[in-house]
């Protein structure tokens, strides 16, 4: 049955509509959007505590969602080329515990983004003149830049930033050539006002090293609040022919799900603005069966393209020859079941990720959401192992993964991490512009706890930006063995080196 969302809402707010079409959808539905521009607001948006991997999801516990999907099947969204745009800083789109979903034809974008766009229009002795992209989500006050979003409901903010109180670092863009940077157009300032509806302008101090033409995007890129798109405990999921225009948060994030194909998946910001992403594009964490990512195009995020990775987890204590409690390390980890009954774990040293022998068996799990912990019961016993010196993989929740003919471009970061032993092809894709590694393979058990070892990649006809494209660097607290990474076979790659 076709759902027309026309009898669900106006596309001036289809927040509630949604809800309510999802509510009536059964398997084999199809929600149908007539081709047109939707609005979603937060104030009447679902929220949840739920909680985000690589976010700050312990800081910021209640997410929103303007679409969410909580344990569905069958069901096609179809937005047959609608736009979507969203209201407020939330999650646009998430999925939870939902199986054998299509999502197709639509684009995303967020009506005021969350990284904060400055360009210099003029620049004389310690003045900068700024244009900013839109001029009803920003204020001065004294010396200070406050961004926000207002609900057109209620007239109070969903949000509000100051300046950057919460920022490791900007993004400077200059046409397609981006990096992190330092530099700030809010430090040493000796005033600042506000000069049209769009600019300001800033006498300094001590004025920043920025030219005319010079964009710096700036976040709070320290409180990761949220993904912009989510898929939690998911199975058999298809993307196709998505535009995302902007991210809030985060990025697309993927966690403990199963077999997922993004096609014809598009990241590039709206005209008038430069950046996609508040962070990655693509991420996946601790998935199994498959992961396709084929003809997407990358351009203009905050941090990576693709990012495809596991959990490690440390050992805490061992309580009984088949028992142990491990935990997760890093602050934006945690919050989820990572082990099921059945999955089979690895053991690592974190002095040299040397693998220990033998392949373990989960019976029981005994997850402690708040203090970050999961009890885990093995059918064998445990190896001789020291608390804090190992850490465990759950091998079962590695996919086989396929990135073929994507577009990288502008990038400040990587194009793609990937660390998984099942077998998997990075193929016919073009890297151009980027700041770090084209493919970036770590492992990492000292700090971020991305697992885990590469084993059976295959990497050709590509098209490299840079001469050391492909990078390994395993990170261990001392010096990795030498077969972190085994059966790689990089051949038949071109580079194209660019401006350098």
């Amino acid at each position: 049955m076709i759902l027309d969302m026309t009898a669900y809402c106006t596309p001036k707010n289809a927040t509630v509509g949604i809800k309510q079409a999802l509510s009536d959808a059964k398997s084999g539905d199809v929600i149908s959007f007539s081709e047109n521009v939707y609005h979603f607001y937060k104030d009447f948006s679902e929220h949840r505590i739920y909680h985000m991997t690589n976010t700050d999801s312990f800081v910021n516990r209640e997410k929103y969602f303007a679409i969410l999907l909580e344990d569905k099947e069958g069901i096609t969204i179809d937005g047959n080329g609608s736009l979507f745009v969203i209201h407020g800083d939330m999650c646009a789109l998430a999925m939870i515990r939902c199986k054998n979903i299509v999502l197709k034809n639509f684009i995303i974008r967020y009506h005021a983004p969350t990284n904060f766009e400055l360009t210099v229009k003029e620049k004389k002795a310690n003045k900068i003149v700024y244009s900013l992209p839109d001029g009803d989500h920003f204020d001065v006050r004294g010396r200070n830049l406050y961004f926000f979003e207002r609900s057109p409901f209620t007239k109070k903010k969903y949000y509000e930033f100051k300046n950057k109180p919460k920022s490791y670092c900007s993004v400077l863009h200059n046409g397609d050539d981006v990096q992190r940077t330092q530099v700030s157009p809010v430090r040493a300032v000796a005033s600042l006002k506000r000069i049209s509806h769009t600019e300001i302008s800033v006498k300094y101090i001590i004025p920043p090293q920025l030219k005319v033409g010079d964009t710096i995007a700036m976040s709070e890129n320290f409180n990761r609040a949220t993904s912009g798109l989510f898929f939690w405990e998911c199975s058999n999921i298809e993307s196709e022919n998505i535009t995302v225009n902007y991210m809030h948060g985060f990025g697309w994030l993927s966690q403990m799900c199963e077999n997922l194909t993004f096609n014809r998946i598009n990241f590039e910001p709206a005209k008038g603005y430069r950046v996609s992403s508040f962070a990655d594009c693509i991420h996946v964490c601790g998935c199994k069966g498959y992961v396709h990512i084929n003809e997407c195009f990358f351009t203009h995020p905050h941090d990576d393209g693709i990012n495809i990775h596991g959990a490690f987890l440390r050992l805490k204590k061992i309580l009984n020859d088949k028992t142990a409690v491990f935990e997760f390390v890093h602050k934006q980890q945690g919050g989820y079941s990572a082990f099921f009954k059945g999955d089979k774990v690895k053991f690592y040293s974190r002095k040299n990720l040397a693998e220990l022998d033998g392949v373990y068996t989960v019976c029981d799990y005994t997850d402690d959401i708040e203090h970050k912990t999961v009890t885990l019961s093995f059918d064998e016993k445990l190896p001789a192992m020291q608390s804090q010196l190992y850490v465990c993989e759950n091998i079962t929740y590695n996919p086989e993964v396929i990135i073929s003919n994507c577009t990288f471009k502008a990038i400040p970061t990587r194009g793609i991490l990937c660390t998984t032993d099942k077998p998997s092809e990075i193929f016919g894709n073009k890297f151009s512009n980027l700041k770090m590694p084209d493919i970036y393979i770590s492992c990492d058990c000292r700090d971020w706890y991305e697992s885990g070892p590469c084993k059976n990649m295959k990497i050709y006809n590509n098209v490299f930006s840079q001469k050391n494209a492909v990078v390994f660097e395993p990170l261990c607290l001392v010096k990795p063995v030498k077969n972190v990474h085994e059966n790689i076979k990089i051949y038949d790659n071109k580079t194209e080196v660019v401006n350098e």
